[in-house]
């Protein structure tokens, strides 16, 4: 699994095995906490 992080707020959003891929997310896709934009997250590890 992958793990994209909010620069701004620091929310995790967490792909999981159900196939909700970062990349496949619309580009409107906004943090749950802060409202920033999909351009604002970062990848940030691989986690088994």
């Amino acid at each position: 699994m992958t793990t994209y992080r909010c620069k701004r707020f620091n929310y995790l959003y967490i792909e999981d095995e159900q196939g909700n891929i970062f990349e496949n997310v619309g580009n409107d896709y906004k943090c749950p906490k802060c409202r920033a934009s999909k351009s604002f997250f970062v990848k940030k590890e691989n986690t088994k």
